[in-house]
């Protein structure tokens, strides 16, 4: 076993005296809060994805979706009332117990974080395959294709946590690599896609002025409106999809800015009270998610609505 893994299981890794115990009944209650409403919004979600049809929603951007909320599910689930749980186990002097939960918190939390980045990161590589293809896109990118590829990735991320009860410091190396590669890479895909849309929107403006738009030319000009609704449908799952990669980014900023401090200067008591709080900002993103969905995507808005009428109203 890692050392750092050792640490946990035996003596409790979650009471540090440098954190007021104060801030940890704060801490522990915000997370509660926060992991009922990601198991309850998380699960509508998954719900209202099932029954939307295909017509409504393209099936690769379904899978992928119903994947994320599959993980936050998880966060909420499981990752949450883990900490939780070690959190009172330590307080109330249970350091055996604790020390069992927070090794189990542990893996949980990478797994479920980690595969997180790594969906954020096949969306904005299907959706930059999609303006790139184009037409060629639903014979490339079939459902069967990316169905086993996020079964596959589940089971590899999977695997790449278990390094931890053997080598941390493997994982250590693995997980920041693939956290260098995922976040430039998906901003790389959403860079490319707003410049090329750009480009787009220009060459339509110029082959079809304003003024000359529905002149003498109803077939060509029908035919843009044809490619304008596609390419409006298409900009609005990325547009979505942005939403969720931006609150993504502002939960996991302020804990990557304190890493970054911590290589370099060393961790003092702000730098761990920081820390602190933003592993919980993370958390907090997997109940953020639902509510993006909800207020972005209208086929999911809908059918929300309607399970929830269809809850109380009974």
């Amino acid at each position: 076993m890692a050392d750092n893994f050792t640490v946990i299981l035996l003596q409790g890794h979650f009471l540090d005296p440098e954190i007021p115990q104060a801030l940890y009944v704060v801490d522990v209650s915000v997370n509660a809060v926060s992991s009922i409403a990601a198991i309850i919004g998380n699960a509508l979600i998954i719900v209202a994805l099932r029954k939307i049809p295909l017509i409504q929603l393209h099936s690769v951007f379904k899978a992928f979706l119903f994947n994320l909320a599959l993980a936050d599910l998880g966060v909420g689930l499981i990752v949450q009332p883990l900490y939780i749980s070690a959190v009172l186990m330590a307080m109330y002097g249970y350091h055996e117990a604790s020390g069992i939960l927070g090794a189990l918190f542990y893996l949980a939390n990478w797994y479920f974080l980690n595969i997180s980045v790594f969906f954020l990161t096949a969306i904005a590589l299907d959706r930059l395959l999609a303006l790139h293809f184009e037409r060629r896109y639903r014979h490339l990118v079939t459902f069967r294709r990316v169905a086993i590829a996020l079964v596959f990735l589940w089971v590899l991320k999977l695997a790449e946590t278990l390094i931890i009860i053997f080598d941390y410091r493997i994982f250590n190396v693995q997980a920041n690599v693939g956290l260098g590669i995922c976040l430039p890479l998906i901003t790389f895909c959403y860079l490319k896609i707003y410049f090329t849309l750009r480009r787009h929107d220009i060459s339509v403006r110029n082959t079809f002025p304003l003024q000359n738009l529905r002149g003498t030319c109803p077939t060509e000009y029908a035919s843009a409106r044809k490619s304008n609704f596609n390419l409006m449908r298409y900009k609005r799952t990325v547009y979505n999809i942005l939403y969720v990669y931006a609150a993504f980014v502002l939960c996991f900023l302020p804990l990557f800015c304190v890493m970054i401090v911590s290589q370099t200067r060393g961790v003092d008591r702000a730098t761990k009270l920081v820390q602190f709080s933003g592993v919980t900002l993370i958390y907090i993103n997997s109940s953020l998610n639902p509510l993006l969905y909800f207020w972005r995507i209208r086929e999911i808005r809908r059918v929300v609505r309607r399970t929830l009428s269809g809850v109380f109203c009974k």
